[in-house]
């Protein structure tokens, strides 16, 4: 049930006792292939297929480090966490008091874990959902054998056929490239750089053209059962 197409009467109905689902991601770069849109538009996708109240989609997100790349947005972490509060303190005012925030952009992370901690103060539960964290390891391995981790990186194989599967229109798999690094790469046991230009010269970290509807099938499926068996759990949490 999406919150912006009901009433005021309908949402009084239902919003006390319900775990209120806020789709969070990013507007930032997603390689040559995949939309700007990429974080928030899978991360609403997921939210779409839950029995439960979502709100509007939060499109920005922390993304600084991929400024370098055109189209890229992106709001202070200060900004973004009090922005958050502020939803989840009108949310408090209507008598919610559990919240799932489901994250399509791991530079949200921390700060969501922040807002979820805030929140605890308040006596309003906060849980963080984040599909790349969902997928069991054997499956990982079974789709990609060979070097599974560079398959998970950003833009690369894993979330471009979450795309291919989602919104085929606005995938350009011709352009899909693989650049094999990972996302920050260690030096001497030190991270030396948190610019994507740094260690992408296209924007994915990994590789990409291995990608197919028929994986992000296979993920899509695997993570929503995942994120329906948290709901349940949230739903169970004694505040």
């Amino acid at each position: 049930m999406l919150l912006k197409n009901i009433t005021w009467e309908e949402a009084e109905k239902v919003l006390k006792n319900s775990v209120v689902v806020v789709p969070v991601g990013s507007t930032e770069q997603h390689g040559p292939q995949n939309p700007l849109g990429t974080d928030h538009l899978i991360a609403e996708k997921f939210a779409q297929k839950l029995d439960a109240v979502v709100l509007p989609t939060v499109p920005i997100g922390i993304s600084k480090h991929h400024r370098f790349f055109s189209g890229t947005l992106w709001v202070s972490y200060e900004s973004f966490k009090n922005y958050l509060l502020d939803i989840c303190m009108a949310l408090k005012y209507h008598g919610v008091t559990k919240i799932l925030f489901i994250n399509g952009h791991g530079g949200n992370t921390s700060c969501l874990s922040d807002v979820a901690l805030q929140m605890r103060d308040e006596n309003v539960f906060v849980g963080i959902y984040e599909w790349w964290r969902s997928i069991p390891e054997e499956i990982t391995k079974k789709l990609y054998p060979e070097s599974p981790a560079k398959h998970m990186g950003h833009a690369a194989s894993a979330e471009t056929s979450l795309n291919l599967f989602l919104y085929p229109e606005l995938v350009k798999m011709e352009k899909a490239k693989n650049v094999d690094t990972l996302w920050a790469p260690k030096k001497f046991g030190g991270i030396v750089t948190h610019e994507t230009k740094d260690f992408t010269d296209c924007g994915v970290v990994g590789f990409s053209k291995d990608a197919s509807p028929e994986k992000g099938k296979i993920i899509f499926e695997l993570c929503l059962e995942e994120l329906k068996k948290l709901v349940e759990y949230i739903k169970e949490v004694k505040i």
